[in-house]
């Protein structure tokens, strides 16, 4: 190799192509891959959290807090057999990079006084109001997180473990949702804070072609029909027929609510490890029949399912939601995001564990 050959290539060396964009490149490449392993890891916790209550086993909540991940590049040169001297330099140049990511995860458990009071506290109607003026629907967050309208009851029995007899008087409040639902784009439902007396309170207005199931809305309520703006309350001993008395859920009762849908395998029914709710009148209950189970189900399978959105293993069978369900993935999603609502806050800062991945 000639002498200017020779320092052409010793340059190339130093400026490898690519060297400059190492950095940023590799970012493009890793940080999508981290967001979708947290993101499937702690939608698997939920979805396991919800099967566990489902076989009275014991729940628990543990945190990504945090990712750091170490780039490294390293560059090698060799060079041998070389004459330089001036009137014939010869040789060989060799020249090569490598680079190796060092990830280190940390975890921190979800407990103590704070976090408990944030799984067991109710849904407060600010948050009730926020979800549903964000865009999700009256079915939907009501269906989750109310437990009574007035004297209209949604599974109140459903709220901890599974409950022996079938709730009773689901029918009105399904009405209910479902009324509001088709009145819905027309915004004949609007609640109203008034800044003096810190209340909130619902406008109930009609327009033409909408009379009908208007006055059915307040007649299932027992709301006086002459009235269109009425007090909402989360207070129960409150009534009256211009106040709406909403029972809210907690967001561990939402669990154990959703949870009661989930198919159970038949030798898990012949060992006992499941119960099963009758019906009032005798035979199994059907808890696609509530409110919250018509939004919501859980498939069990022998073998990992092709065909689902989210998949758990858990003794010895898989349980999964169905990719093609939409229902079951938008309840889903409203109960990650009133997870963070709710107990997002809520943080363990003591002790983690940090876990150097190789």
């Amino acid at each position: 190799m000639r002498l200017p050959t020779l320092t052409a290539g010793i340059l190339a060396l130093l400026g490898l192509p690519g060297c400059h964009s190492f950095g940023p490149d590799e970012l493009k490449g890793t940080h999508p891959l981290y967001n979708q392993a947290i993101n499937d890891s702690i939608n698997e916790q939920y979805l396991q959290n919800l099967v566990r209550i489902h076989y009275h086993d014991p729940t628990f909540f543990l945190d990504v807090t945090n990712v750091a991940a170490t780039l490294k590049l390293e560059m090698n040169s060799e060079l041998g057999g070389a004459d330089l001297g001036l009137n014939d330099a010869s040789g060989t140049v060799g020249a090569g990079a490598t680079y190796t990511t060092q990830p280190t995860i940390s975890y921190a458990p979800l407990q103590g006084e704070a976090f408990v009071k944030s799984l067991l506290s109710r849904i407060g109607l600010d948050k009730i109001f926020e979800l549903n003026n964000s865009g999700w629907s009256s079915k939907r967050v009501f269906g989750m997180c109310v437990e009574r309208i007035n004297d209209l009851e949604n599974s109140p029995t459903a709220s901890g473990p599974m409950p022996d007899l079938a709730p009773a008087r689901n029918e009105g409040f399904m009405e209910l949702l479902d009324l509001m639902e088709s009145v819905r784009e027309a915004h004949l439902i609007m609640p109203r804070y008034d800044p003096e007396t810190k209340r909130v309170m619902v406008e109930i207005r009609s327009l033409p072609g909408f009379e009908d199931r208007i006055g059915r809305i307040k007649e299932l309520m027992g709301l006086d029909p002459s009235r269109d703006i009425y007090l909402v309350s989360d207070n129960e001993m409150q009534r009256g027929p211009d106040v709406i008395s909403v029972t809210t859920r907690s967001l561990m009762s939402i669990f154990f609510y959703l949870s009661h849908n989930i198919e159970a395998p038949a030798e898990h029914l012949e060992r006992g490890l499941i119960k099963e709710t009758q019906r009032r009148e005798g035979g199994l209950f059907d808890w696609s029949e509530t409110p919250g189970g018509r939004l919501f189900k859980v498939y069990i399978s022998d073998s990992k399912p092709d065909n689902a959105m989210l998949a758990i293993p858990y003794r010895d069978f898989w349980f999964y939601i169905a990719d093609n369900d939409i229902e079951s993935k938008s309840t889903f999603m409203l109960l990650t995001q009133l997870f963070r609502l709710q107990a997002g806050s809520a943080k363990m800062v003591a002790p983690t564990l940090t876990i150097p991945v190789r």
